[in-house]
């Protein structure tokens, strides 16, 4: 099936990713924060100094304990640091050795079996269920599976090339997530290339188009809308993989084929490092003069972190401008209750793909009108799809907070 997203934008985002193989590189530090996990209660399941083999638990929910967090490299633990109401703010590794945890693959073949795999081995937290874009409940089972083996945002690494080499691995996760459900998976990659065969419920959809068309949202909204009682799941193309290999060797791959990119940077670079990987040390020697913003994610809808996203996949480096000191009554204004207005213009229309009234459901979510966001169709959607309307809307609100406030508010009805 091929599906062409007319609706998008084309950004403006200088240079090109280099050609080239994924170099392995090492990093001093990792570190895991609790944001990444929303939804996840922690229980702290290791001490600091404590060696850790790649895949020992690191945390788990106190409601869901069979959602574990796992290393993703082995080494020994830094620190842990707790934030308000005992929630997990951030946990550091330090990388020592190669040691890996093995899993039990006897059962790994039924549908019990492989859930039970993937919640041991720490990659049940790579699965998001919509709507609400959360870490799905161990015993839950979703209408459909999506894997997004295509990315959009500027400076992406190109699916294609991440999985050179590692294509049986690719299909065998693939093939192994019909497990998870009685529904169909969709693999949703680029055109013109071949990433796996189709087989029995497993649909390639190859989409072209501007950003958002490499978006789980986009796909998800054309192809299987999500509702309450029929949620589905996404999950991205290097997880699935990582799942192949964990079915053939017993082992998990944490790792991740990034690229290392932006303005801010005197070259762009193609890295092979651990999910939490440091960025700051990455990125030190490639920074340009000036003072700088480490972003974990693209430029358009990444965050200011140290550390890599578990959900990342790549970094971007940006010029840091310093907001001009304005009159306190001015500043006062502008953190007035009501919302930014914004002008719906062509661009914004075009903001959230085809399928998605976007100046309607802008206004919505504005407002904080739950009902009307959610016939709007805001429950297909994740904080990520709604980066471009904030970029065309001149960044005054950040639309993507707004739905998270909104469908936390659905989710508590």
């Amino acid at each position: 099936m091929n599906i062409v997203i007319r609706h998008g934008l084309p950004l403006p985002v200088a240079g090109a990713l280099p050609d080239g193989e994924f170099v392995p590189t090492r990093v001093p530090r990792i570190g895991l924060a609790g944001a990444d996990y929303a939804g996840i209660r922690p229980e702290i399941l290791v001490e600091a100094g404590q060696a850790v083999a790649s895949g020992t638990p690191l945390f788990r929910d106190r409601k869901r304990p069979d959602i574990v967090v796992t290393s993703p490299s082995s080494g020994r633990i830094e620190k842990i640091e707790i934030g308000p109401q005992r929630r997990l703010s951030l946990l550091t590794i330090i990388p020592e050795g190669e040691d890996a945890v093995r899993s039990d693959l006897a059962a790994a073949g039924t549908p019990a079996g492989l859930r039970a795999l993937m919640q041991k081995a720490g990659l049940w937290p790579a699965l998001r269920s919509r709507p609400f874009d959360r870490i799905p409940a161990p015993d839950a089972e979703p209408a459909a599976v999506f894997v997004t083996a295509i990315d959009t945002r500027p400076h992406a690494p190109d699916p294609a090339v991440v999985l050179g080499g590692l294509e049986d691995s690719f299909a065998r996760g693939v093939s192994a997530l019909r497990l998870l459900t009685q529904g169909q998976v969709y693999v949703c990659q680029g055109d013109g290339v071949d990433l796996v065969e189709p087989q029995d419920r497993v649909s390639v959809v190859r989409f072209t188009g501007f950003h958002p068309a490499g978006l789980p949202g986009t796909h998800i909204a054309r192809l299987h809308p999500a509702t309450s009682s029929a949620p589905v799941w996404h999950i991205n193309y290097q997880d699935v993989a990582a799942l192949g290999q964990l079915l053939a060797r017993g082992t998990a791959d944490f790792s991740r084929s990034i690229s290392l990119a932006g303005p801010g940077t005197q070259q762009p670079l193609l890295l092979r490092v651990p999910i939490g990987a440091d960025l700051h040390a990455l990125s030190r020697p490639q920074l340009t003069p000036g003072p700088k913003r480490i972003l974990s994610g693209a430029i358009l809808d990444g965050r200011e972190a140290q550390f890599l996203s578990r959900y990342h996949l790549q970094a971007s480096v940006v010029a840091r401008v310093e907001p001009r000191a304005r009159n306190w009554l001015i500043a006062a204004l502008g953190r007035a209750s009501a919302p930014a207005a914004f002008v719906p213009t062509a661009a914004v229309d075009r903001a959230l793909g085809p399928d998605m009234p976007a100046v309607p459901l802008l206004r919505a979510l504005s407002i904080g009108d739950a009902d009307r966001a959610a016939q709007l169709g805001c429950l297909q959607l994740g904080e990520d799809d709604l980066a471009l309307a904030t970029y065309a809307t001149g960044g005054e609100t950040d639309f993507g907070a707004r739905l998270r406030a909104v469908l936390d508010m659905l989710e508590a009805a």
